[in-house]
């Protein structure tokens, strides 16, 4: 059973460490959640953000981008690009598509589950969810 706690996409990005791609070695950079640079240990990569990626991510955009940068935690399925900020959202993701019983807190809007697309909401979707969730689970753990 998964019980909805309330959680918003806000809480997943500011509260907790950001996975990003690095654009220019496509290894995986954790940026601390109260870090303003981005450093990638592979390749040596740096740029200094701006905090504004939130928005950016967010109103009007899908695709799993942040300051600029893909998100590491991020794949292809049902025909939309599926991401997670970081391990956090993505346990979250897990939990939410793969119970069927799920109770939503009441008069919560902004929660991630209240604000879940359609596509990821529906049970005929769910197989094709949990495997490309699995594919990023093993991304994560191999990093």
């Amino acid at each position: 059973m998964f019980h909805d706690t309330g959680e918003t996409v806000y809480g997943f990005f500011y509260n907790y460490d950001k996975l990003l791609e690095c654009p220019e070695c496509l290894h995986c950079i954790k940026l601390r959640k109260d870090s303003s640079i981005l450093n990638c240990y592979n390749c040596g990569f740096q740029k200094n953000l701006r905090h504004n990626g939130l928005f950016a991510a967010l109103w009007g955009r899908n695709d799993g981008i942040v300051y600029g940068c893909k998100l590491f935690l991020r794949t292809r399925a049902c025909g939309h690009e599926l991401w997670a900020f970081n391990k956090e959202h993505l346990d979250y993701l897990e939990g939410y598509i793969s119970n069927l019983n799920r109770h939503k807190k009441p008069n919560i809007n902004q929660s991630v589950a209240s604000r879940m697309p359609d596509w990821m909401k529906s049970s005929r979707n769910r197989v094709k969810l949990i495997n490309a969730l699995k594919k990023l689970r093993r991304k994560l753990e191999k990093f």
